[in-house]
């Protein structure tokens, strides 16, 4: 399956988070990471206290893990 390059893109942007939970908002069509943390409570904390209390939480992943589609 052929990646883009929004696929790409949101890779690298959690690529840092790996094993974590992110709160994610979009801003002028671009998705960014707001909070972060071991938990989605705490990932869900540190974006409402940054001033987003809508957020979009994601559960990043280990890399080393391999989807069968």
């Amino acid at each position: 399956m052929p990646t883009n390059n929004k696929e790409e893109a949101f890779a690298e942007l959690v690529r840092e988070y790996e094993n974590s939970w992110v709160a994610i908002v979009e801003e002028d069509g671009k998705e960014c990471v707001v909070g972060h943390g071991s938990t989605a409570v705490e990932a869900a904390n540190e974006a409402s206290v940054k001033g987003y209390p809508q957020v979009l939480l994601f559960r990043v992943p280990s890399f080393d893990t391999r989807f069968i589609y």
